[in-house]
């Protein structure tokens, strides 16, 4: 039997729809920075809700900073709501090593003898090596943590790309030897953050992710990278010609 939502759970899912609302509205400039919003009296009336989830919702923006109330003054707009960057997201090997030079990262984990991850029944695109390296790094762009890749380096390549590694991705320090790269590809998603992203990238459980998973194979057929890669989505947009 599905359990029937009580009034305060009604009410406070209303509250952060209208707060979603208002934010757009400041967004925009349909109410611009330093005008008065209308009365919490009018805003009930206008979207039919009550008072109470007028106050709740105008109080979570005057929480961020956008909205200022003042005894007899009304409330007003105080700043347009932060916009993160958004990157474009690579759609070819090229495009994924010129990446690597728009963003910061820190590598937080890094262990020898491992194997990729690949997901059950996802169908092999070339032979496993015998070990990777793995790395854990986060990516962030003006101290914003954006993007955690789980990063698998065939183990043999890592003393030739052991120094590059310090300051490059790891796509980056591939790219720059064309002969390792014979075949590569990336498979898209959307995915709920996990713990690990949630710790890292600090987003609540079950946040709706950007996925890449990549791998790269040499001339030979063997994988020489795999990568599974989470964005915060509204970090990454895609833009593609329809007509290739």
């Amino acid at each position: 039997m599905t359990p029937v939502p009580t009034t305060s759970q009604t009410r406070d899912k209303l509250h952060l729809q209208l707060a979603r609302l208002f934010r757009n509205k400041i967004a925009t400039g349909e109410w611009p920075v330093g005008q008065s919003i209308p009365t919490v009296e009018e805003l009930e009336a206008l979207h039919r809700v009550s008072r109470t989830t007028v106050r709740m919702a105008v109080h979570a923006l005057v929480d961020e900073g956008l909205l200022e109330t003042r005894k007899r003054g009304g409330t007003k707009v105080m700043g347009q709501p932060y916009k993160p960057p958004s990157f474009l997201l690579p759609t070819s090997w090229q495009e994924l090593v010129a990446f690597g030079e728009q963003i910061q990262q820190i590598t937080l984990h890094t262990a020898n003898d491992c194997v990729p991850p690949i997901p059950s029944g996802f169908p092999l695109p070339g032979t496993l090596a015998p070990a990777y390296v793995h790395f854990l790094r986060v990516h962030s762009h003006d101290d914003a943590r954006f993007c955690l890749s789980e990063l698998y380096l065939e183990q043999e390549l890592y003393p030739k790309l052991q120094e590059q590694l310090e300051r490059a991705t790891l796509a980056q320090a591939l790219g720059n030897d064309s002969g390792q790269i014979a075949t590569a590809r990336q498979y898209l998603s959307v995915v709920p953050a996990d713990e690990l992203i949630a710790e890292h990238l600090g987003v609540p459980l079950g946040t709706p992710l950007m996925q890449a998973l990549r791998w790269a194979c040499n001339p030979q057929g063997l994988i020489v990278y795999w990568a599974k890669v989470r964005f915060i989505s509204q970090y990454v947009h895609m833009e593609m010609d329809l007509l290739k």
